[in-house]
């Protein structure tokens, strides 16, 4: 249920063990503002290479402003913001993010340090609707037949409104 939870949410709760440093190569498109696949926490080092070239560069810290959507402690959404991204400065070498397939190379740490509480919930929610009975007394109306129609409903508004807050954008991957 958590690894479905984090595909339906495009995010990543699963805590790294001994909070190393990890490595992501992401792609670039040309353009002066980087989003981030994944929540970053801290970067150590960003480095961009041409698409034609196997050498990364590594980029002063100078040359590019992270725009975080969490905390400094990794445990709560900043204003509700729900994506990260990097936007280039002047001192970037390449001028912009260059285009192309795993260009851009980010070393920090990712994703959520704490899982949040309300993800715990949904969690527990979700494998709840999956495991009860069908004859629990606490399960939830599916369908109801009235006289003039039949009348679905979807999960409940507390699920919803969860992975609503929690919800990013799915990160795009460059082909060509």
């Amino acid at each position: 249920m958590t690894t479905q939870i984090e595909l339906d949410l495009a995010d990543d709760f699963e805590i790294v063990p001994g909070d190393a440093d990890e490595t992501i190569d992401v792609d670039g498109w040309g353009t002066t503002r980087l989003y981030a696949p994944r929540r970053v926490r801290s970067l150590t080092t960003v480095s961009t290479r041409w698409p034609w070239d196997t050498n990364f560069t590594a980029q002063a810290a100078t040359a590019y402003r992270l725009r975080k959507s969490l905390n400094a402690a990794g445990s709560a959404m900043v204003d509700g913001t729900k994506n990260d991204w990097l936007d280039a400065m002047p001192g970037l070498s390449t001028g912009a993010w260059p285009s192309g397939a795993s260009t851009i190379r980010l070393v920090g740490k990712f994703g959520w340090a704490l899982v949040p509480d309300d993800i715990k919930r949904l969690v527990a929610l979700k494998t709840y609707d999956q495991i009860k009975g069908n004859a629990d007394p606490l399960s939830r109306i599916v369908q109801r037949q009235t006289l003039d129609a039949t009348i679905t409903y979807g999960p409940s508004s507390e699920v919803t409104d969860i992975m609503n807050r929690y919800r990013r954008s799915p990160a795009l991957a460059y082909i060509g």
